[in-house]
């Protein structure tokens, strides 16, 4: 996570998680793209780790640390039609649950695994409609000023 992003979010009174300040050294070996990069510094940011489930059926990182492209999926789950990276041409529901799958099948081929990436992508197509219902009917994202 970049210095200028981890002091906008204290200046903003958001906690940062306690990997918070390993993602920008990840990042910098990693070299995902800056669409994939811009997510996870900005799910971390708004401290969505502790929300966040990783990757299913993957291990987590040392130190109990989740994977980065698991935390970002999950708060562009958590965003919906909000998420602040969607085209403006993708507005309803299904774009942008589709755009936030195909980012995650981008973010693990980032990360050096290509073949799980597109057998996540095909689960998620599959099932991760539950997922971002639940979100849905409990009103998520919320409003500014409430937690996550």
């Amino acid at each position: 996570m970049s210095i200028k992003s981890m002091r906008l979010a204290k200046r903003q009174g958001r906690q940062m998680t306690n990997h918070a300040h390993l993602i920008g050294e990840i990042l910098k070996a990693v070299k995902p793209r800056k669409i994939v990069t811009e997510v996870i510094i900005a799910a971390y940011a708004a401290g969505y780790e502790q929300h966040s489930d990783g990757i299913t059926l993957m291990p987590d990182y040392a130190l109990g640390m989740k994977h980065p492209a698991g935390v970002g999926h999950d708060w562009l789950y958590y965003q919906g039609v909000s998420n602040p990276f969607l085209p403006n041409v993708l507005n309803s529901g299904w774009q942008a649950r589709l755009w936030a799958d195909n980012w995650f099948r981008d973010a693990m081929i980032d990360f050096g695994h290509p073949i799980r990436a597109r057998v996540y992508w095909l689960g998620l197509r599959m099932g991760g409609w539950y997922a971002w219902r639940k979100h849905r009917k409990a009103g998520h994202p919320f409003t500014p000023g409430k937690k996550c």
